[in-house]
């Protein structure tokens, strides 16, 4: 094949997909559908799952309860010798007097009862990784180390919970996603090879004619990218118009799980990323369909 040729090829996949104008709707159709599910399941999977791994660091802090008998040098020299540990990203003191403060806002009579403050200082403590926190938490516990400690509080059943949903969610999405991804494989390939048994005469007369596998391959593959990539065009837009809609139901919602600032993909990245996805599918499945038919034929 001369690269001459190309601009007749491509001639020729714009005039085929003209003169078949029911097929070419119907297989344009069904591989939209296709794709507009694969790219809602993918985009639903990925968000679900930045919004399961945002959730272990909103749990990532430690709250330490001192001694009521340690005084408040002593709670920063605690708080200094936290700060060095490799897990630790960061140690704010809680001042026993705001802690105070707050409880005689909150609960007026409550606090009228009781003479003096009876608060000791404590210490929230940001680990480096959620998955540190256990770990760092029963480090705290131990009183041979740190005496000053009285009370450790911490969220490790929830953070362990939340970073093995994390883990399924990867998990599932990744298999969701390789089994759609045949799905529609597969639909393509089967919308593809419908056109061809419609063009069956046409081809063999090509065939009869001198024209090479390539040559008649070629405009084929093409008619599957141009139906592969116009699918994923118009899934793009289904899916953006859906998005939106969702976007505006989440927000009504107004939970702080939801809350988690994960970031989504932008309009134009969902948009490149369908059609690309459309186009590598349409070449993929309409290559495969007229390889087995040139064979057969």
């Amino acid at each position: 094949m001369r690269l001459n040729s190309v601009p007749f090829l491509i001639g020729e996949c714009l005039q085929s997909v003209r003169r078949n104008g029911l097929m070419s709707i119907a297989a344009l159709g069904t591989v939209t559908v296709a794709i507009t599910v694969l790219g809602a399941t993918l985009l639903a999977a990925g968000r679900v799952k930045a919004l399961a791994d945002a959730q272990p660091a909103r749990f990532n802090e430690i709250n330490v309860f001192l001694h009521t008998s340690v005084d408040r040098r002593d709670a920063l020299k605690l708080a200094d010798a936290l700060r060095q540990l490799p897990q630790v990203s960061g140690v704010r003191l809680l001042k026993r007097e705001d802690a105070w403060a707050r409880i005689q806002r909150r609960e007026p009579s409550l606090a009228q009862n009781v003479a003096g403050n009876p608060l000791p200082d404590a210490l929230a403590i940001s680990a480096v990784e959620p998955g540190e926190l256990p770990a760092l938490a029963g480090k705290l516990r131990n009183t041979a180390l740190y005496p000053q400690i009285a009370n450790v509080t911490d969220a490790s059943s929830e953070v362990r919970a939340m970073l093995g949903f994390s883990r399924v969610i990867r998990v599932m999405g990744s298999l969701a996603a390789i089994g759609l991804f045949i799905a529609t494989l597969f639909i393509v390939y089967n919308t593809i090879r419908l056109t061809l048994i419609a063009r069956q005469k046409e081809i063999k007369i090509m065939q009869l004619v001198g024209a090479t596998a390539g040559f008649i391959r070629l405009p084929m593959v093409l008619e599957g990218v141009l139906y592969g990539f116009t699918g994923g065009l118009i899934a793009s837009v289904i899916l953006l118009l859906a998005s939106l809609e969702v976007g505006r139901f989440l927000s009504s919602l107004k939970s702080p799980l939801l809350d988690s600032g994960a970031a989504g993909l932008t309009g134009s990245q969902i948009t490149l990323f369908l059609v690309v996805l459309g186009a590598s599918i349409g070449a993929i499945g309409s290559h495969l369909a007229i390889r087995r038919f040139l064979r057969v034929l």
